[in-house]
């Protein structure tokens, strides 16, 4: 950290989460060699994960506003909550190597943002279950 240019910091949807990264935010504006020499501040870039936009609806989860409000770090992305994280860990594989999963093309997302692309923000909004799922029940 000390010698970094950009910093990726990584936080759940969850306060104690938040609150630390709001101390690792804190860091890298006063114990990194930049701050230290007093040159241009790193750049810092915000992901998000193991977040549910059905989650935050029902209260459970901070939002993406709260995050923001909070941290005031322009962010990079977000990464859907999902089993596949568990599955790809458990095989000893990269989740964006889950093809066509969510979560794999949320992380494509991230990457191509990362190195410049223009990429709107996808699985952030609570998807409703179908006339059809809450007439028979089903996820």
């Amino acid at each position: 950290m000390h010698f970094a240019d950009e910093a990726l910091v990584v936080t759940n949807p969850e306060v104690s989460s938040v609150r630390d990264s709001d101390r690792i935010l804190g860091m890298l504006n006063s114990k990194t060699k930049r701050a230290i020499e007093g040159k241009d501040p790193i750049k810092e870039h915000l992901l998000i994960t193991r977040y549910n936009p059905n989650r935050v609806e029902g209260g459970h989860m901070l939002s993406l506003e709260d995050i923001h409000e909070i941290l005031r770090t322009p962010l990079i992305g977000v990464i859907p909550e999902s089993e596949v994280v568990l599955q790809a860990s458990n095989q000893g594989s990269p989740a964006i190597h889950m093809q066509g999963t969510d979560v794999s093309e949320a992380y494509k997302d991230v990457i191509s943002r990362f190195l410049g692309e223009d990429k709107p923000m996808r699985f952030i909004e609570a998807v409703k279950p179908s006339l059809f799922k809450r007439l028979f029940g089903g996820k």
